[in-house]
C-alpha cells in the first residue's frame, strides 16, 4: 500500500493526467475528447485499448473534462462511456461499467467520487427532465407547451441540485473536489457564485476552480451577446463584407431591397444541416422577395465548399476567415449555431433566432406572405 501511495504521489508531480482501471464494454478502441475549462477542444482522437483496460496519459496544464466513449463498427457509441474531470498531476482509476462505476486514485478523485454520489439523484432528475423535453420537441410537441412545462418544473429541480452541491461544498470548503463540483451546476451562475463564496481562498485559487470560472465567463459572454442581440432588433443591420464562394467580395448592404436571412452555420453543425431542407423549401417559396446569405463559420475553405456542393445549397454564401476581414460573429453576438438574423428590405434587423425551430418558419410566413 505504501508503495502504491508513493507511486501516485510521483504521478502527481509530473503535470500529466493518467487514467487506468477497467471499464467493461469499451472493446479494443475508444474515442477520447479532452475539453478545456474555456470550452476549447484539447484532444479529439481515437485510442486503442486492450480488453477494456484503461492505460492513458495526457499532457495537461489546466482543468478540463475528459470524455471516453466506446466505438462500435468505427462509430462513436454515446451510451457506452464515461466523463470525469481532469486535472494535471492527478491519477484516476475507473472500475465498472455503464453508470455503475467507481472513481478512485489520488485524493482528488476519491473526494470527487464521494461528492458525485451525494449529488447523483438530483442531477439525474434534472438531466432526465431536460432529455424528456428534448424528446417532446423532436416528436412535434408545440414549443410553447414545452417551455411552459420547463418553466413550471425545472426551477425546483435546479434548486435541489444546487442544495446538494452547496451542502457538500459547505462541509468541505478547502477540497479541490468542492471547487470542481461547482462546475456540475452548469450555467446556474447564481448558485456557482454562492458556492464559490463558501470555498477557502486556497480552493478558489486552485486549478480545479478554473472549471467553474470558465463556465461563469461563458455565461457572462452569453448574457452580453443576448444583450447585444436584443439591442440590434429594430436597428440598422451592421454591415460586413466577406469573400463569396467564387472568391469575390460580397457586402450585406448590397442585398438591400429584399428580406434577407443571414444564416450563421457550419458543415460540422448537425442542426444546421438538418434544417437545410426546410430552408430550401422556404427559399423557393419566397425567392422573389427573399435572399439568404449563408455565413460559414469554423470550417476550412475546402470543407465549406464541399458542404455547399454536397447539400446543394442554392443561396448566396460567404466565408468568415478568422484571420482577416470583417467579423460578423462579433457584430451580431453569435454564440450558438445555427443563428438566423432576419433583415427587412430597409436594412433593419427584424428578428434574431438561435437554433432550429418551427416558429422561425411561422415568422417568415407572417412577414413574407
Amino acid at each position: 500500500m505504501l508503495a502504491g501511495m508513493m507511486m501516485l504521489g510521483a504521478m502527481a508531480q509530473d503535470g500529466k493526467l493518467t487514467v487506468s482501471g477497467s471499464y467493461k464494454g469499451l472493446g479494443d478502441s475508444v474515442r477520447v475528447f479532452l475539453v478545456g475549462a474555456s470550452g476549447d477542444m484539447l484532444v479529439q482522437e481515437n485510442r486503442a485499448i486492450a480488453g477494456d483496460q484503461l492505460d492513458m496519459t495526457f499532457d495537461l496544464d489546466n482543468a478540463a473534462m475528459l470524455y471516453v466513449f466506446g466505438l462500435k463498427d468505427g462509430q462513436l457509441s454515446p451510451d457506452n462511456g464515461f466523463a470525469i474531470p481532469a486535472l494535471p498531476g492527478e491519477h484516476a482509476v475507473i472500475e465498472g461499467e455503464g453508470d455503475d462505476y467507481t472513481l478512485g486514485g489520488t485524493q482528488f478523485y476519491r473526494d470527487y467520487h464521494e461528492a458525485s454520489q451525494l449529488i447523483d439523484a438530483p442531477q439525474e432528475a434534472a438531466r432526465s427532465f431536460v432529455k424528456e423535453c428534448q424528446n417532446k420537441f423532436s416528436q412535434g410537441v408545440p414549443e410553447e407547451e414545452i417551455n411552459k412545462e420547463y418553466e413550471e418544473k425545472y426551477p425546483a429541480l435546479e434548486q435541489a441540485l444546487a442544495d446538494a452541491v452547496l451542502g457538500y461544498v459547505k462541509a468541505h470548503p478547502d477540497a479541490d473536489a468542492s471547487a470542481m463540483l461547482l462546475a456540475d451546476l452548469g450555467s446556474d451562475a447564481k448558485h456557482i457564485k454562492e458556492g464559490a463564496a463558501l470555498l477557502t481562498e486556497r480552493a478558489r485559487g486552485s486549478l480545479a476552480a478554473n472549471m467553474y470560472k470558465g463556465i461563469l465567463a461563458a455565461v457572462e459572454k452569453e448574457e452580453a451577446s443576448q444583450s447585444l442581440q436584443d439591442g440590434l432588433e429594430g436597428q440598422m443591420a451592421p454591415d460586413f463584407t466577406l469573400m463569396d464562394i467564387n472568391g469575390k467580395p460580397l457586402a450585406l448592404s448590397s442585398l438591400r431591397g429584399k428580406w434577407v436571412i443571414i444564416d450563421f452555420w457550419g458543415s460540422w453543425c448537425g442542426w444546421c444541416i438538418k434544417g437545410m431542407p426546410k430552408m430550401k423549401e422556404y427559399y423557393a417559396k419566397y425567392q422573389d422577395k427573399l435572399e439568404i446569405l449563408g455565413v460559414d463559420c469554423n470550417d476550412t475553405v475546402e470543407k465549406w465548399k464541399n458542404a455547399v456542393a454536397k447539400h446543394e445549397i442554392p443561396w448566396l454564401h460567404v466565408y468568415w476567415d478568422k484571420e482577416k476581414g470583417d467579423n460578423p460573429i462579433e457584430l451580431y453576438g453569435v454564440q450558438g449555431f445555427p443563428t438566423k438574423v432576419v433583415v427587412d428590405p430597409q436594412g433593419k434587423v427584424a428578428k434574431i433566432i438561435v437554433g432550429e425551430a418551427p416558429t422561425f418558419y411561422d415568422y417568415l410566413d407572417e412577414v413574407l406572405q
